[in-house]
């Protein structure tokens, strides 16, 4: 991909809605970027792996999988590239494990955005990454939102249950 192909596949990622009208900043976003292709059944990230790089999916599809406390994988979610997902942003913010594993399902491109080209521009243009990383922000919240939710639907499951056995 050229880099005004980048620019131009990037305007459509809520990642870069705040900057995506202005094109010298896509264009210094799009040349920290790294193109990789992965194949159908390998995996993008494992669950407890160490990671320091959000990923951008251009083409393909992937799944979110976690494991159980006994090892076995089930799924989150499926995505394809239609969606204009991105994920892995978690690594950019903190330097702890992976919380997910991503599993391609069809072979995929994605854009990489490593955390330190990530610093390293955000200290040279904090204009450019501030609102990248206000949209990160706004995501993570979300996602601890929706979190909150579930602990709260299935503490109510449980409550429900064992108040019908002891019926």
């Amino acid at each position: 991909m050229t880099i005004e192909e980048i620019i131009d596949r990037l305007k459509n990622f809520a990642l870069f809605e705040n900057i995506s009208g202005d094109y010298e900043k896509m264009e210094k976003v799009a040349k920290i970027l790294e193109s990789r292709t992965i194949k159908a059944g390998e995996y993008i990230m494992k669950q407890g792996d160490k990671g320091d790089e959000l990923y951008i999916l251009i083409s393909g599809a992937v799944r979110v999988c976690k494991n159980t406390k006994k090892n076995e994988e089930y799924t989150i979610v499926d995505l394809k590239a239609e969606y204009n997902v991105f994920f892995g942003e978690i690594a950019l913010m903190d330097n702890d494990v992976r919380s997910a594993s991503i599993k391609v399902l069809q072979d995929c491109e994605v854009l990489v955005l490593q955390k330190d080209n990530f610093i390293t521009l955000g200290n040279q243009y904090p204009e450019i990454c501030l609102p990248i990383t206000r949209t990160i922000g706004n995501k993570i919240c979300s996602n601890l939102r929706n979190a909150n939710n579930d602990v709260i639907l299935l503490f109510d499951a449980l409550v429900n249950e064992i108040q019908a056995t002891q019926l």
